[in-house]
């Protein structure tokens, strides 16, 4: 670093202001061995003595304090013992990378290691002359951007690359006059670091054009070459090994690389051109069979395809025996003229392609016409049941739901609308004609539901004689019925009222049956019991008073009692008979006849109420 004494001549003052390394001046006394970075009194002037502003510095940039208001800045003041306005209140949060802190606690830090460096000895780094800082030109510069400018001009000067630290570069450029263009070091470093990158980006550019330009000659060197897509990179190196080109690559890492992406270039090239080649032998292929049939066969049409197609199959599938060429002979130059490419073509896989797209083409042609056939089909069918469908719209002012197809065919047998829907398939006329005579059904039904509701909430009573001309008055003032249906609903009303008076009839006749029937069996049980001999008139005193002959008619008691007094004659005529017949046996047999006869008198007693229920009902 510099150094520089003051007042020499003056044995009442030892400081030593020095220079460090980024440009910044601090003072060293060498009685003390004290060092600052705050200018002594000693060295002051009058007029800076009198001045209430102090000056500091943070991070190398310098700020001054004002003593009496305690507010700092870091512009210069331009007039002593005046206050400019600073950046900050006092006592306000300040921040520290914008606004100088208050207390400058960094000048007794950073003059520490000075110290150090200063007491091992200004003997053996004596301060330069005062005369030695004096005679350097400093230029004032009015605006940060030309001093940045010369600063930038200074690092082109000594030759500063894109490489250098900030240490190497203030080595070289410490003692250059426009190193202290820009005042403060953060300034300076911000611009170096500008200056840096700019460099790196030109030389990087450099590179590439200079990478550029080798790949360039590198590729055509290699465009002479009898090089195929199968060479290695070892026979290149044996051919151009002292080609200006191939040596002009730094490494050998790099021509590989080079040599690759080349290669990748030709097989791009190579692919393309045997996709075009192959693309048309296929377009030709394609067209030349045509419309192929879905019968034909794999074999027929590689035949037919290897005969009109033979020479531009690959040359190891070529027919031709001369033209034939083996694997082993390689694809060289482009400008070959005599080169073949063993891979350019058609292959046997080709063929089967185009076959099985024709033969796809040919399955999905004959689909759509069978499709076409069965939706022309379905549309005629379609028709000719809209055409039926309408014939009955006609006629179904004459239908009723009790209509039969044998009514309706003599009508319509030779219309045209029912002959065109025989033999098709889906719903025949006669299918038809029940679902229009179910949706009238349906619809009279619902209509009679409605007109018996209708009677239920107005207390219409309908009977089997009721007026037809009652029934349709009712209806069309209470429902919504139409007048055509009206004969028919009031048919079904009828027979409906028929059917429950029937119905009446029969449960007072089963009612009837069960009370001659409990009358019946009362007369069995009818204590002393009647005997053949009992007399209608005789027992008919006893009987009336009976509780089941009250919920009778005195005839059909009589006709009941006929009948028990028959049935009990033939009772005692069977009893007679067996006993004639048991003194006609043996002891023995007439003892197992006395028991079969007891059994049957008791079978016949026991059975004897359904028989006499039988014959009544009968």
């Amino acid at each position: 670093m510099n150094g520089t004494a003051l007042g020499g001549q003056d044995p009442a003052t030892a400081w030593v202001e020095y220079t460090s390394p980024d440009g910044r001046a601090y003072f060293y006394n060498r009685d003390t061995k004290v060092t600052t970075w705050e200018k002594p009194d000693e060295l002051k002037t009058q007029q800076e003595r009198d001045s209430v502003w102090k000056e500091y510095a943070k991070d190398g940039r310098p700020y001054w304090y004002n003593t009496q208001t305690k507010q700092s800045t870091w512009t210069r003041p331009d007039v002593p013992n005046q206050p400019i306005k600073p950046l900050e209140a006092p006592g306000s949060r300040m921040d520290l990378d914008r606004v100088p802190s208050r207390q400058p606690s960094m000048q007794r830090r950073e003059p520490s290691r000075s110290r150090r460096s200063a007491s091992r000895g200004p003997r053996s780094r004596p301060p330069v002359p005062a005369t030695t800082l004096d005679s350097r030109s400093r230029h004032e510069y009015k605006t940060i951007e030309e001093a940045e400018q010369a600063f930038t001009s200074m690092l082109k000067r000594h030759n500063v690359r894109g490489d250098w630290s900030w240490e190497k570069m203030l080595r070289a450029v410490v003692n250059d006059p426009d190193y202290r263009a820009l005042k403060t070091l953060p300034e300076r470093k911000n611009a170096f670091q500008r200056y840096i990158t700019a460099v790196r980006e030109t030389e990087l550019e450099q590179h590439r054009e200079e990478q550029r330009k080798q790949r360039t000659e590198f590729f055509a060197l290699l465009d002479t070459l009898p090089i195929s897509e199968y060479t290695r990179f070892p026979k290149v190196k044996h051919l151009a090994h002292e080609h200006k080109a191939f040596c002009a690559i730094p490494s050998n890492k790099e021509r590989v690389e080079l040599f690759d992406a080349y290669v990748d270039e030709l097989l791009e090239k190579l692919g393309g051109e045997r996709r075009r080649v192959r693309a048309q032998c296929v377009r030709d292929a394609t067209e030349y069979l045509g419309a192929l049939s879905i019968s034909a066969k794999w074999t027929d049409v590689r035949d037919k395809l290897l005969e009109k197609f033979g020479d531009q199959m690959m040359p190891i599938l070529h027919l031709n025996p001369e033209k034939r060429m083996p694997m082993d002979i390689l694809y060289f130059g482009v400008r070959d003229k005599v080169a073949v490419d063993p891979e350019s073509g058609l292959s046997m896989l080709d063929l089967l392609d185009i076959y099985e797209h024709a033969i796809t083409d040919a399955e999905r042609l004959e689909s759509d016409r069978r499709k076409h056939k069965k939706d022309k089909v379905y549309r005629q069918q379609r028709q000719a049941r809209d055409a039926f469908r309408q014939l009955l719209n006609e006629h179904v002012k004459e239908f009723t739901p009790s209509t039969t197809w044998s009514e309706f065919y003599p009508q319509i047998k030779h219309h045209t609308a029912y002959t065109e829907m025989l033999g098709q398939s889906g719903s025949t006329p006669q299918e038809m004609f029940w679902d229009a005579i179910e949706e009238l059904s349906d619809e009279m039904y619902n209509e009679r539901k409605q007109l018996e509701s209708a009677m239920r909430s107005h207390n219409f009573h309908m009977h089997v004689d009721t007026a037809f001309d009652k029934v349709c008055e009712f209806a069309q003032s209470h429902c919504k019925i139409d007048a055509k249906h009206m004969d028919y609903i009031y048919e079904q009303l009828v027979i409906k009222c028929k059917r429950r008076e029937e119905e009446d009839d029969e449960r007072k006749q089963r009612h009837k049956r069960r009370l001659l029937d409990t009358f019946k069996y009362a007369l069995y049980d009818l204590c002393p019991e009647l005997t053949p001999d009992s007399k209608w008139d005789t027992e008919c005193a006893r009987i009336s008073r009976m509780a089941e002959y009250k919920a009778l008619d005195e005839n059909a008691c009589r006709e009941v009692f006929d009948q028990v007094i028959e049935r009990t004659k033939e009772r005692a005529e069977r009893k007679r008979r067996d006993s004639g017949s048991k003194r006609e046996r043996s002891p023995d047999a007439g003892a197992a006849d006395k028991r079969s006869k007891h059994g049957v008198d008791k079978c016949e007693d026991r059975g004897s109420s359904d028989l006499e229920e039988g014959e009544m009902v009968g």
